[in-house]
């Protein structure tokens, strides 16, 4: 979670960074400052253009199959921002799986708002692998043109304010790291400045962004405690490549993720293009209703009749854990429990039993007992 959090602070902050500077670095930059300062509506597409697979994986039908409907799948829509009303709306169409699933996000200053109309997509797309997911019409209806929160103490595990400053921080961080960059790194040919963003630029700003998480108590829950390990797991190469057109505003990102051959993975690299356009669609942005927005309790509740059954199998496999846990030594039978195991022994006729035997039932009671227990219950056993 934590890691996705990073993620998107640091991809959100790269596309609304701000800085100052001349010619091709200044272009890109007052493109990033005006979608921040200025409304704005853009229609926003995303097409995985290329996968290639690794040497050994190439002839598996398999791993083709899997590529032929990565590759399929197709994100357009359109993001919209009234700086007056500090307000957004994101509104996408996922298709994927022969399946068309709507994406929505409403925000407005601090709330957050995420509509599930996506539940009947995700739905169908689950029963195609034998999912106990609902599908039928009473349960999906009650899903339709409602809203979750985010914002809400029950939904987040997280301090909205406490990202809110967080966010605002780490963007004068970006903002100060890609103003410090050379002119050389942005190049502009007829209309068009490119500038491509690295594997090391985005290790430098997780970096930041972690010494910043450290830096007051209030932003201490979104440190990452394994850094060192994402760092390290990150693809093997990272690129990304912006083309901004400063006549029509159109903004094209190409990013391509390299991975390593110890991964094990069957994808060797994987291209996936984003498309940024300006439109006049500018509306206001509602929010919605109260009769609208529901809370993780009432979805728990319409879901509770799916997800008892595979409640109670998680649960079961708990306990099973919990007891192997307690079979591998942590658990101590108690002495008053000692004392009642030894009295009924002391009853038993162990004569008839074989030294074999004998060392089976010692073998069962090891786990439950000390060590003093243990030489206690051998010596009923030896003494039979």
């Amino acid at each position: 979670m934590k890691k996705i959090k990073l993620a998107l602070l640091i991809i959100l902050s790269v596309i609304i960074l701000a800085g100052c500077g001349k010619s091709a670095k200044e272009e890109f930059f007052d493109y990033t400052k005006k979608n921040v300062t200025e409304n704005s509506s853009n229609d926003i597409s995303m097409t995985i253009k290329d996968i290639k697979l690794t040497a050994d994986m190439k002839d598996s039908p398999e791993a083709n199959v899997m590529v032929t409907q990565l590759k399929d799948i197709k994100v357009t829509g359109s993001m919209q921002h009234d700086v007056s009303e500090k307000a957004t709306n994101t509104k996408l169409n996922i298709e994927a799986l022969g399946q068309k699933i709507p994406l929505e996000f409403i925000s407005k200053n601090d709330d957050m708002y995420f509509s599930l109309d996506i539940f009947r997509g995700i739905s169908k797309i689950a029963s195609q692998f034998n999912s106990e997911l609902p599908s039928d019409e009473k349960t999906l209806s009650a899903f339709d043109g409602k809203y979750l929160k985010l914002s809400d103490a029950d939904t987040l595990e997280i301090d909205s304010k406490s990202a809110t400053n967080l966010t605002k921080e780490f963007q004068k961080e970006v903002s100060n790291y890609f103003t410090s960059l050379d002119e050389e790194r942005f190049t502009k040919e007829n209309d068009v400045v490119t500038f491509k963003l690295t594997k090391k630029d985005v290790v430098v700003l997780a970096e930041k962004f972690n010494t910043l998480s450290k830096s007051k108590k209030e932003y201490k829950e979104f440190v990452i405690p394994d850094f060192d390990e994402m760092i390290k797991n990150l693809p093997k190469a990272l690129d990304a490549k912006f083309n901004l057109n400063t006549k029509t505003n159109d903004l094209a990102v190409a990013l391509t993720s390299t991975f390593d051959k110890k991964d094990e993975g069957f994808i060797d690299s994987i291209e996936v293009l984003y498309n940024y356009k300006p439109n006049d669609k500018q509306v206001a942005i509602k929010l919605p209703a109260k009769k609208e927005i529901v809370n993780v309790k009432e979805i728990e509740a319409i879901l509770a009749p799916y997800l008892s059954d595979e409640l109670d199998e998680e649960l079961d496999e708990e306990l099973d854990e919990e007891l192997d846990e307690e079979l591998d030594g942590d658990f101590n039978m108690a002495d008053d429990e000692f004392k009642e195991l030894v009295k009924e022994l002391e009853k038993e006729d162990f004569s008839s039993f074989s030294a074999a035997e004998s060392d089976e039932l010692l073998e069962e009671y090891e786990p439950l007992l000390t060590e003093k227990q243990y030489k206690t219950i051998e010596k009923i056993f030896k003494n039979k």
